[in-house]
């Protein structure tokens, strides 16, 4: 029998998972409380906290998306017990777009008053969809190579495999390419772009109801 390297457990995954997830949660909030000496010497709190809703409303969508993505990707990781170079390197930039969150929503709240609130919404959109795109660029070299990327999954996982292969291609195909043109979006109509990022960020806030989707699909494609 010729024996082989495992790749690492998904639990070492989960454990950098959760240590970037916390100190991106984190980051968000320090524009917020660096407020609160504007606010208090401004001479008039609530005009203030009007002046700056922009940073709130920037904070409240970077806490929805960042939570969103750690428990979407809790959802799945709680069934995976083997993984692949494709998944390490998948999670790793997904990791990627966790950590530089923060940085789009530090854009996105201190150019949405501002004649530059495109680019602030173009940096957020960057971030919110680019995971898609860096998967799909991820999973060519493996389809090239046609080696073994195949995932092991516990046995209470309620999936058929191979139709989540397909469901999941189409996914994040479809997401990428509503990503680009959000993106191009932003440059003409930002505001149509930020809400075209709600509308996603809506959609990811309940990855059971998803992954209960993906459930019906496998069915349908078997």
């Amino acid at each position: 029998m010729t024996k082989s390297i495992k790749d690492i457990s998904h639990k070492a995954i989960d454990t950098l998972s959760d240590g970037v997830f916390s100190i991106a949660l984190t980051l968000l909030g320090i524009d917020v409380v660096a407020l609160v000496p504007k606010l208090t010497h401004s001479g008039d709190v609530l005009g203030s906290l009007i002046e700056h809703l922009p940073t709130f409303l920037a904070f409240f969508l970077g806490f929805v998306v960042l939570f969103s993505w750690w428990y979407s990707y809790h959802v799945s990781g709680q069934y995976v017990v083997g993984t692949n170079v494709q998944i390490v390197w998948i999670h790793g930039f997904t990791m990627l777009w966790v950590a530089l969150m923060p940085f789009a929503v530090a854009m996105l709240a201190e150019t949405l008053n501002t004649d530059d609130r495109k680019w602030g919404i173009l940096f957020f959109t960057i971030c919110l969809f680019g995971q898609y795109w860096t998967t799909i660029l991820v999973s060519i070299p493996g389809m090239i190579a046609k080696g073994n990327l195949d995932v092991t999954w516990t046995d209470d996982f309620p999936l058929d495999s191979k139709a989540l292969k397909k469901y999941l291609v189409i996914m994040n195909s479809v997401f990428a390419f509503i990503g680009i043109i959000t993106a191009i979006i932003s440059m003409i109509y930002p505001w149509v772009a930020l809400g075209i990022c709600g509308l996603v960020i809506l959609n990811s806030i309940n990855p059971v109801g998803s992954m209960a989707r993906m459930i019906r699909q496998s069915v349908k494609t078997k």
